[in-house]
This record gives C-alpha cells, sequence and structure tokens, in this order.
C-alpha cells in the first residue's frame, strides 16, 4: 500500500505530504481544484511520462516521492527488485522522482538510481490505476485471455500446457534446424569430403609436433654429441694420464695410510664409490656413441621435417594448433555422417515432433475445459453485478473461437461478448457499450477478480463519471468491497460513494499572496459532514442532515453487506 504522498512545485501544488490508510480513501472537491494533479503526480510515481509544463512556475524542478508498503511482495516484484539490486529491509520502497527545466528525469529507489523503464515495470506490479480512459485496455481483446486466465482453476492447466508447447516448440525447432543444416551441408558435401580426406590422411596425433620436433632436434646435433661423448670416454680411460688411473694411484695412497690412521677409512670408500662412478660412465658413453651411429639415419630426418611441414602447411591453412585440427576433423567426419544419416534423424524428429505436437493439443482442450468451466462462473458472477450496476437484463459471456495449431496462449481466441439491454444480440465490447458502461464492467470484473489480484493497490479517477441516484450506491458499494482486499483511493464527485469511504480528503485552492496553491486536507468526521452537504447541493439543514444519515455506521454497513 501507500503509506505516504509527498509532492513539492508541481503544477498548483507547492509542497504537500499525506499520509494515506488502508482501505477506502476518497478525494472529492470543486472542479479545477487540482484532483487531476494530485493523480497526475501519482502516475510520475508509475513511470509516466512527465512533461516540463508540469513544474510550478518559478521554480528549476519538481518532485513527487511515496513511500510503499510491502507487506506480501509478489515473487515477480521481488525478481525485478533483484535485477535492480534493490534491497528493502525494512520491507518499504521509497520511490523518489524529480523532473526539471532541462527535460532531465531522476528516479531513485531506496536510493539506488534506476531508469525510468525499470519505474514503469515496477509501478505496473504496484498500483492499478483506471482513470477516466484506462478503461479502454478493456476494449483490446488480448486482454480478456488474460482476465481468464487468472481465475481459479486454470493457472495450473494454463502452465502445464505451457511447458508442453514449448517442448513441441524446441522438437519442431529441432527439426527444422536439421533440415536447414543438412541442406547447407549437401550444398559443400565435396568440400567438407576434401577437408576430411585432407586431415585424415596425415593421421594427426596429439602431441606428435612436440616429438616430432624433440627427435629432429636430437638427430640434428649427432656430430656434436659424437664429438663431446669422445672425449669424455678420452678423459676417462683413453690415456696413460687418464682420470681413472689417477684416481686409482689415488686410491693405492688411500689404502695404505688407512693401515696407520683409521681417518682415511671413509676416504677409502667415496675413493671406490667414485672409481665405480666414473666405470659405469665409462660404459654409458661407449654405448650412447655406438647409439648415435646407428641412429644418424639421413632418410629419417628428412621425413620429419617433410611431416612437421604438412603439419605447419595445415595449422596456417586452418589457423589452428594441432589439437585443434583434430577437433575440425571429427567434426567433419560427424557433418559427413550427418548428410549420410539425415533420413533416419529426421524419421526421429519428425516422429517426436508428433508425439509433443499431439501431448500439447491434449494439453490445450484440458486447458479449455478449465477456463470455459471458470469463465461460466465468472460469466454469471459478472451478470449478477451488472444488474446491480444498472444493466438490467444486462449479461456477459465468454467465448471462445478454436485455432487451428497451438499458440503461446492455446489453441483459442478468447473475447467478451455483451448485452447491456434484454432482448439484444450479444456483441463485442466495442460495439454494444458506451464508456461509462465499459468503466462499470470494469468495475464489475475488478470485483470479481479481488482475491486473484495480486497488486495491492487501486485508483480510480472519476470512474463514476456518467452515474447517480441508487446507481451511484452500488457503484460504491462495488468499490467499498474492493477495499477489503486492497488499498483503494477513488477519484469522485457523487456523495453517495465520498459517504462510504473510510478517509476522506478534501482538494481546495486557496489563494496566498499573489499564487494560487492547491491543499489536500483530510477531514474529520465533522468535516466529512460539510463535505457530504457540499456534494449534495448546499450547506442547509436538510443537507447536513442527509450527509450525517449518510455517514452514519448503520447505513454503511448495511450499504455494504
Amino acid at each position: 500500500m501507500i503509506r505516504e504522498l509527498h509532492i513539492k512545485n508541481l503544477a498548483l501544488i507547492e509542497e504537500l505530504h499525506l499520509e494515506l490508510n488502508s482501505g477506502f480513501s476518497v478525494f472529492t472537491g470543486e472542479t479545477g481544484a487540482g484532483k487531476s494533479i494530485l493523480i497526475g503526480a501519482i502516475g510520475l510515481l508509475l513511470g509516466e511520462r512527465a512533461s516540463t509544463d508540469l513544474i510550478r512556475n518559478g521554480f528549476d524542478e519538481a518532485e513527487v516521492s511515496g513511500v510503499f508498503e510491502l507487506n506480501s511482495p509478489t515473487k515477480p516484484l521481488t525478481d525485478l527488485l533483484g535485477e535492480l539490486n534493490i534491497e528493502y529491509d525494512e520491507k518499504e520502497l521509497i520511490i523518489r522522482r524529480k523532473i526539471t527545466r532541462n527535460d532531465r528525469n531522476r528516479v531513485h529507489i531506496n536510493q539506488i538510481p534506476v531508469p525510468l523503464s525499470a519505474l514503469k515495470k515496477i509501478g505496473d506490479l504496484l498500483i492499478d490505476f483506471h482513470g477516466q480512459h484506462e478503461h479502454q485496455s478493456l476494449l483490446n481483446e488480448e486482454n480478456h485471455l488474460l482476465i481468464i486466465d487468472n481465475l481459479p482453476g486454470v493457472k495450473e492447466v494454463k502452465e502445464s500446457y505451457s511447458g508442453l508447447f514449448e517442448s513441441w516448440q524446441k522438437s519442431q525447432t529441432a527439426l527444422e534446424e536439421l533440415e536447414k543444416k543438412t541442406r547447407a551441408l549437401a550444398e559443400k558435401r565435396d568440400f567438407l569430403e576434401y577437408q576430411f580426406k585432407e586431415l585424415k590422411s596425415l593421421e594427426l596425433r596429439s602431441g606428435e609436433e612436440n616429438e616430432l620436433e624433440s627427435e629432429l632436434s636430437l638427430l640434428s646435433s649427432s656430430t656434436e654429441r659424437t664429438k663431446y661423448t669422445e672425449e669424455i670416454l678420452s678423459l676417462l680411460g683413453g690415456s696413460a694420464d687418464s682420470m681413472q688411473k689417477r684416481i686409482s694411484s689415488i686410491r693405492k695412497r688411500l689404502d695404505f695410510l688407512q693401515k696407520y690412521d683409521t681417518s682415511f677409512s671413509q676416504w677409502v670408500i667415496d675413493i671406490e664409490n667414485a672409481i665405480n662412478l666414473f666405470s659405469e660412465l665409462e660404459t654409458f658413453c661407449s654405448s650412447y656413441l655406438s647409439g648415435i651411429a646407428d641412429n644418424a639415419d639421413p632418410a629419417r630426418i628428412e621425413h620429419i621435417n617433410s611431416r612437421l611441414a604438412k603439419i605447419q602447411r595445415l595449422k596456417k591453412k586452418y589457423s589452428c594448433d594441432v589439437d585443434k585440427l583434430i577437433e575440425k576433423q571429427n567434426s567433419l567426419q560427424q557433418d559427413l555422417a550427418s548428410i549420410e544419416n539425415f533420413d533416419a534423424d529426421r524419421i526421429f524428429l519428425e516422429k517426436k515432433t508428433e508425439a509433443a505436437l499431439k501431448e500439447c493439443t491434449d494439453a490445450a482442450k484440458k486447458l479449455h475445459e478449465a477456463r470455459k468451466n471458470s469463465s461460466d462462473i465468472f460469466d454469471q458472477k459478472i451478470t449478477v453485478l451488472m444488474e446491480k450496476l444498472g444493466f438490467k437484463g444486462g449479461q456477459l459471456v465468454t467465448s471462445f473461437e478454436p485455432l487451428p495449431k497451438p499458440t503461446p496462449e492455446g489453441m483459442e481466441i478468447c473475447r467478451f461478448l455483451v448485452r447491456t439491454n434484454p432482448g439484444e444480440p450479444f456483441l463485442p465490447l466495442a460495439r454494444s457499450a458506451s464508456g461509462g458502461e465499459i468503466s462499470r464492467l470494469m468495475l464489475a470484473i475488478k470485483s470479481v477478480l479481488a482475491e486473484q489480484d495480486h497488486i495491492p493497490v487501486l485508483i480510480f479517477d472519476e470512474i463514476d463519471t456518467g452515474v447517480g441516484g441508487v446507481l451511484a450506491s452500488e457503484v460504491g458499494q462495488a468499490i467499498c468491497n474492493l477495499s477489503r482486499t486492497h488499498q483503494v483511493l477513488c477519484i469522485s464527485h457523487l456523495h453517495q460513494i465520498a459517504s462510504m469511504a473510510d478517509n476522506h480528503f478534501q482538494v481546495r485552492k486557496e489563494l496566498t499572496g499573489d499564487r494560487t496553491i492547491t491543499i489536500v486536507k483530510p477531514l474529520s468526521r465533522e468535516e466529512k459532514v460539510e463535505e457530504i452537504a457540499r456534494m449534495l447541493g448546499g450547506s442547509s439543514e436538510i443537507a447536513m442532515k442527509h450527509a450525517r444519515e449518510l455517514l452514519k455506521k448503520e447505513y454503511r454497513i448495511s450499504n455494504i453487506e
């Protein structure tokens, strides 16, 4: 609900702060007092377009802010606030909007700046606005199905249908994509086969390029490796002054010293290990030298260079490494297999699509039955309310026209047909109802949908235009009933409606200095009597007495029950 509303420098409103309560609040006043400005300010909080003409003369900017309580926020609202990173720890939203003469709009929600489009989405989830022309949305037959789908017993069936419709769409899309892809592949089949054979002929293996480069490096260095290996062998034992002979000489001297001094024992062991180490090295180098001679095959070097050149050419051609070339080969193989297996794949997907279509069609029939059952009850309730709202002998029926194939909304078109007078044919709303009648029909629909309607605030801007007498009381009763489940704000000129309100605000103009300002004042009980009397035509004793009678609790209850 809207708990507070603050308006500053907007048209005739210099500064206004309103505290609003739950239930039914009515705003009354003379024509031209500024009630439309108040509604326009709320419209700005809903994301409606703003004109710089709204800024009060002599000021550079106007500001409107509102505090909304979120006692039971709906999932669409919480999801949207989450997307915008807006926190509401205190279960309230503070929406603030500024408009300036340079056409700049600044919107903040809980101090987080948001675009105007986001404000519009949030506003649609917080307030349901019905102005003198807003009811024209009822003439759009696309909205009729949305209304029926909000009825009890329809939502779950619709969700089931939507899931099956999505499955059918996916199957159909998969079949279309298969046919499209296969056609495209078939057109370049020869080229694909050429690429596949080119890659397959190399028999590429992951890591092969590195292995070949390492082997080539090894083979290319055989001369240098032979030279250094021979030098090691020469140093180890190839001359009279070799390393092994010198170490053996040292060993003999250590053995002699050890006989007289045991501190040389460890050195004897270490020298023995060194002799063994050099012996093993000599054996390894001799074997290694023989291996170099055996592997120094010029043909092998040429083969490696040739294969590396082929790999480099394909890497350059396809602009990727060896692993990607292997992936490319596998992908080509799959594409060629797809062409070969097209008929089998097509038959499989066709059967799957046919099965999904049957499930979707069966679900559409169940959805129609649910809609028909709920709409019959809905039509009966609307017809009863139409009788109370001035349509003597009037009736509303929901018609369904079948469609040849499933759509996201089902397999039917839904429209409301109405007759406003007995004996007349049922016609679409646009052809059978006047503006005032459409307003009352919308009120009837809102009354029936009240418990399913999760938008917490309803605003009616002079929806009672064109009604009076007993009919006005019935309209007031319907609005008052809505206030049991919603916060209702209503602009009205009718005393029958105003007298039923829980909270009454008077809108009037005052001259302050040389400037005219609009004031909105909450009325006490006695002030309500005076305002109702004014609406009755004056402040005479008879009018005041009648106003008091209208405001008696017992009278209001008898009208509402």
